[in-house]
């Protein structure tokens, strides 16, 4: 069943521009982000839930007594990691739900736009582009269904 609609909401463009600028100055603050390869991020230690207790308990051990631990130990260090793990979790913890929001959101109007688009295509394609002035939107809207059944085709001979 076809459903249209479901939001309908105004972000006024200095909202918007505003909204950008200031994410843009909170990327800055954090500068020292990175973005891990698939593979990299794949090879990496996980956390996860306990691990965050795990590791404080690592940090009061070695605050507690250095004698068991390798030379080679750089208790700032470790400190440091801990203190910013603390801190990226506060932040993720602010930012998952509203990232969450933005993305269902996103998926909610965008799922509104396309069934509305798909009406508006389907009363072009009954225009058959006797109105001139929509020949070129209908064009481009046909390439999206000529991709799709492309697409299609292709995996029906795979499957013979």
């Amino acid at each position: 069943m076809k459903q249209g609609n479901r939001i309908s909401a105004v972000l006024p463009t200095a909202d918007q521009t505003q909204i950008i600028s200031l994410l843009k100055s909170i990327e800055d603050k954090l500068d020292f982000l990175i973005t891990l390869e698939p593979e990299d991020s794949h090879a990496l230690r996980k956390i996860g839930t306990d691990g965050v207790p795990y590791a404080l308990a690592g940090l009061d051990a070695v605050r507690a007594s250095l004698d068991f631990t390798r030379r080679s130990f750089d208790l700032p260090e470790y400190e440091r990691d801990v203190m910013l793990m603390n801190q990226l979790r506060e932040i993720r913890a602010v930012l998952l739900p509203l990232t969450q929001k933005v993305e269902d959101t996103y998926r909610l109007v965008g799922a509104d736009v396309m069934v509305t688009a798909d009406d508006i295509y389907e009363d072009l394609r009954k225009d058959n582009g006797e109105t001139s002035a929509v020949q070129a939107p209908l064009a481009q809207m046909r390439k999206r269904y000529a991709y799709r059944l492309n697409k299609t085709a292709k995996a029906k001979k795979e499957d013979k």
